[in-house]
């Protein structure tokens, strides 16, 4: 291991023991002194999983409910098939899927990108003067095609021959020789229309980017099962909605799954350290959050669980759904989802409802 390795970890342990120390109120929560030490050594908990579980505020009995991402994954890629993984993986593919299975998912209207056709539904455009021919005036959304976790996204307005895209300004051939420039770090970018909340959504927000439900289903038998699900709540101008641990400065906020209700809101008052707190209400607009009923709910669920029966030997699916006023559509779907942001949000651990329900 590498000397600012060494450093990280050692700086993660000192963050995580005195938070631990901080929480001592009485003579039971002794244990809590070597807390995050026992939370690595017995469950494979580590420093930052021990502040963004808040394991210092939970009995200890629970600690090995909570499960860490990476093992898990390592199972969900055990009883996955190949097939199943490559649909879910190569956004290209997946929509292909969708659309062939009547799904509703946000339209790839084409790549950017220097390979050739593969002979798909999806243009390939390769010069300024094929991509001019479908960015009409209009939003646009472009997404690395092997990007996750809102990386290399950016959005595009076109006002008549102007494009305005990542603060710059432009013509169509400045704005292309951007996307060329993007393409060093991807085989293709993906265009897509920018899809915009229900007005119940942006009513809590305010925000321009696109806050979106994460549902996680299981396949048990020939049923599919919701096992949990939440918001992720955009906090001010950011264009994507990823929580990351609270780093991001976004909200997570647990539903009812059966009804589709918000029934917590949790957040990091901290952006370099999971602090983790309850919010009532958006910290930028104010409004309520908690107890807001999210719109389309039963059609969500029916959404995931028709896409879900799609596609044979996945068993478990992490799915990002976008509730638009026109109702929900699937932005992606994921195999190998991370379970953290479902404890966050529910403050429990998943164990017991993975290994009740991932059933193979």
């Amino acid at each position: 291991m590498k000397l600012s390795r060494v450093a990280e970890v050692l700086s993660d342990y000192a963050r995580a023991e005195m938070y631990a120390l901080s929480s001592i109120r009485k003579l039971s929560d002794v244990h809590l002194i070597w807390g995050p030490i026992h939370a690595r050594t017995a469950y494979g908990i580590g420093a930052k999983d021990f502040s963004l579980y808040r394991l210092a505020s939970t009995p200890k009995k629970s600690w090995s409910d909570y499960l860490i991402n990476e093992p898990l994954k390592a199972k969900y890629a055990a009883i996955t098939s190949k097939e199943a993984r490559q649909i879910a993986d190569d956004k290209s593919r997946f929509f292909e899927h969708c659309h062939a299975h009547g799904i509703r998912t946000i339209p790839i209207l084409a790549l950017v990108t220097k390979q050739p056709s593969n002979g798909g539904i999806i243009p390939h455009l390769n010069s300024a003067a094929e991509l001019a021919r479908v960015l009409v005036p209009g939003q646009y959304f472009f997404k690395p095609s092997n990007g996750s976790h809102g990386k290399g996204t950016f959005s595009l307005r076109v006002e008549g021959t102007t494009f305005h895209w990542a603060g710059n300004s432009g013509s169509i051939d400045e704005f292309f020789a951007y996307c060329q420039s993007a393409l060093e770090f991807t085989r293709a970018l993906i265009v897509q229309p920018k899809m915009f909340n229900h007005q119940v959504i942006r009513n809590i927000t305010q925000a321009k980017g696109l806050s979106t439900v994460r549902i996680c289903t299981v396949r048990k038998g020939g049923e599919i099962k919701v096992i949990g699900s939440c918001l992720r709540i955009i906090v001010g101008d950011s264009e994507t909605d990823n929580f990351t641990h609270g780093s991001s400065g976004n909200l997570v906020g647990a539903i009812d799954s059966d009804t589709g209700e918000l029934i917590g809101v949790r957040a990091s008052r901290s952006r370099t350290w999971p602090k983790m707190t309850d919010v009532l209400a958006h910290p930028r607009t104010g409004k309520t959050i908690v107890g807001v009923q999210l719109p389309y709910w039963r059609e969500v669920v029916e959404l995931v669980t028709k896409a879900h029966h799609s596609i044979e030997s996945l068993y478990t699916v992490g799915w990002d759904v976008a509730i638009t006023d026109d109702g929900p559509v699937i932005v992606e779907a994921n195999w190998r989802y991370d379970i953290d942001i479902l404890q966050v949000a529910y403050k429990k651990g998943y164990r017991q409802g993975i290994a009740e329900n991932l059933v193979v």
